[in-house]
């Protein structure tokens, strides 16, 4: 199964990390422009329909995801907002590979 490719982001402030040694420091970087963005309403990764708000209750709640891939010899990792639905839909698609494949061999 293909990942997809990973996505631009989108007009986040800019982050940096130098190494000193063994620590690692990381600093966040941003102009002005960052408190003037219009925020999208959160979208699920897989449907593209809407979230639920954080004060929602109940079997609406959002889920999320995790893509992974190699990219030369690093792996990236990308976490991505998920419905319930599709949450749960990836989720039970797994499980049943997994046993497919336990099953087979």
């Amino acid at each position: 199964m293909a990942l997809p490719p990973p996505r631009a982001p989108e007009a986040e402030p800019e982050q940096r990390s130098a190494t000193e040694g063994d620590a690692t420091a990381s600093c966040v970087t941003a102009t002005h422009e960052v408190l003037f963005q219009v925020r999208e309403p959160a979208q699920c990764d897989a449907c593209g329909g809407p979230l639920p708000d954080d004060r929602d209750d109940g079997p609406g709640l959002a889920g999320g995801g995790t893509y992974m891939w190699l990219r030369g010899d690093g792996v990236e990792v990308e976490n991505v907002p998920l419905c319930a639905s599709c949450a749960t839909a990836i989720g039970i698609t797994a499980l049943s590979r997994w046993e497919i494949e336990e099953e087979e061999g």
